[in-house]
């Protein structure tokens, strides 16, 4: 039987860990579990751990570390699914689906077509939250990088200096786009821009082209932003598993 898995953003060797908030609820009212119940922890950033409840109070639970593990996230291949926003729990799912899937960074992007959509810090926490529940869920020790929501100019800019090797593909209809899954993924990190449900304007597409992107599709039919968006993380985790791991 898998154990019951909490998140702790501190896990230390030789140390106590210590839980609470919305993880204390979970492990007290959801899973009724009580001390000297085993359980398994992670931080988000590679390392797990199988803990002993000690102690637990009204806004905390103490845990006794027993064995820890620590994983090295990958350094290449990495997935960039940089998506334009879309109505909260659309994008919500977006933010669900492609953490379990793998992808290593979600950036939520406002194109000029883009319909505008609440944002900033309250947003950003909504999303990482969803992140640990599906990473809990789904047994992934990382947690994608989520960013805040910015423009697309924003987006150009910093993603390619911050992944200078990667691939950069969009989301389009034209003569000229490949199907995604002839797009050959085997080495280096690959940013996927998914426009709007309006599309990209001209100007957009031709910044893109000008950054050497590769047009690519999944279907000759107009897709919805999540749609989109989950299905090319999809694919894209499903190839970047064909090949070895780092």
């Amino acid at each position: 039987m898998r154990r019951a898995r909490f998140y702790c953003e501190t896990i230390t060797p030789n140390a106590d860990a210590v839980i609470d908030d919305v993880q204390l609820r979970h492990l007290t009212k959801v899973m009724r579990l009580t001390k000297g119940d085993c359980v398994e922890l992670f931080d988000g950033k590679g390392t797990s751990a199988q803990a002993i409840i000690e102690k637990i109070a009204k806004d905390s639970a103490l845990l006794k570390i027993q064995t820890l593990n620590t994983l090295t996230n990958r350094s290449n291949r990495r997935i960039i699914i940089a998506s334009s926003e879309a109505k909260a729990q659309r994008f919500e799912l977006v933010i669900a689906k492609c953490t379990e899937m793998g992808v290593d960074r979600i950036s939520p992007i406002i194109f000029e077509r883009t319909v505008k959509q609440p944002d900033g810090k309250n947003v950003l926490r909504r999303y990482e939250a969803i992140a640990v529940e599906s990473a809990k869920q789904c047994q992934r020790n990382f947690l994608p990088i989520i960013d805040i929501p910015r423009n697309f100019e924003q987006a150009i800019e910093q993603l390619p200096k911050e992944y200078p090797n990667a691939d950069i593909i969009f989301g389009a209809l034209t003569e000229d786009a490949i199907s995604v899954i002839n797009f050959d993924f085997s080495e280096q990190d690959v940013i996927a821009f998914i426009g709007p449900e309006g599309g990209f304007t001209d100007a957009e597409e031709k910044t893109l082209k000008a950054l050497n992107a590769a047009p690519v599709k999944l279907t000759d039919t107009i897709l919805r932003i999540e749609t989109a968006a989950i299905a090319v993380g999809s694919i894209l985790a499903a190839k970047r598993d064909l090949y070895p791991v780092d």
